[in-house]
């Protein structure tokens, strides 16, 4: 259970708010009135703190303003299967929130102290709220939302179906950000990318040191550094 409900504090947490793809297209001074439409709470999270659990139905969807969330399910060997880590800014739980009668599939704790905006997306189905004057564009940018959601669980299944592990390694760097000097900076530790990748730690180590023998990449903590710029091309 969350810990701490707060007062909402619009000018503390707009910032986050303008960041966040369910906010685009919205003026500044309009937020209140969605957040108002939307019976939006702030709820506080300390790491380890579970929002979801496998199997719920009642629960609110939002926002994730600070800290970080981690959404995971559980293999036949009671290991946990990363599905993903959302950062500030990122919508969860507005599939299922919209789907009413859904269970949810997956387990979603905090990874680390965490405030989220907790949302009702049901209000959004409701013929109630079709005055409101921002219903269409928040109606909108979750559309956009779940698009981006169904590019991801795509990829996701593409990185699982391959069979040898430079491969999963390949097809994930190529899902990242690359700066001009082909430096891709990973969002999670060695262990969490094992885990995101559902492959052992061990295994992964050594997979990484033979590219980075082969002259295919240089690593240093979670930042990566491509050597061979054809790599991932193909």
């Amino acid at each position: 259970m969350a810990t701490n409900t707060l007062s909402f504090d619009l000018d503390t947490y707009k910032k986050y708010l303008r960041n966040s793809s369910l906010f685009r297209g919205i003026p500044e001074d309009k937020y209140q009135n969605v957040l108002n439409c939307l019976q939006a709470r702030i709820e506080y999270y300390p790491a380890g703190t579970p929002l979801v659990n496998a199997g719920d139905r009642d629960f609110r969807a939002g926002v994730l303003l600070e800290g970080g969330l981690e959404e995971f399910i559980y293999d036949e060997n009671a290991n946990p299967v990363v599905i993903s880590h959302l950062k500030s800014g990122s919508v969860f739980g507005a599939e299922l929130a919209c789907g009413n009668s859904l269970a949810s599939q997956f387990y979603l704790d905090a990874s680390v102290d965490s405030r989220v905006l907790l949302l009702d997306f049901q209000i959004l189905l409701n013929p109630s709220t079709l005055t409101c004057p921002h219903r269409m564009q928040v109606t909108a940018n979750l559309l956009q939302e779940f698009a981006i959601q169904i590019t991801f669980f795509n990829t996701k299944v593409r990185i699982l179906s391959q069979k040898k592990l430079r491969d999963k390694i390949k097809v994930y760097l190529q899902t990242q950000e690359i700066s001009e000097d082909g430096t891709i900076q990973l969002p999670f530790s060695r262990n969490k990318l094992a885990e995101f990748l559902y492959v052992d730690r061990s295994a992964l180590s050594r997979e990484l040191c033979r590219m980075r023998d082969e002259g295919v990449l240089a690593f240093s903590g979670s930042k990566i550094t491509m050597l061979d710029h054809y790599f991932l091309a193909g």
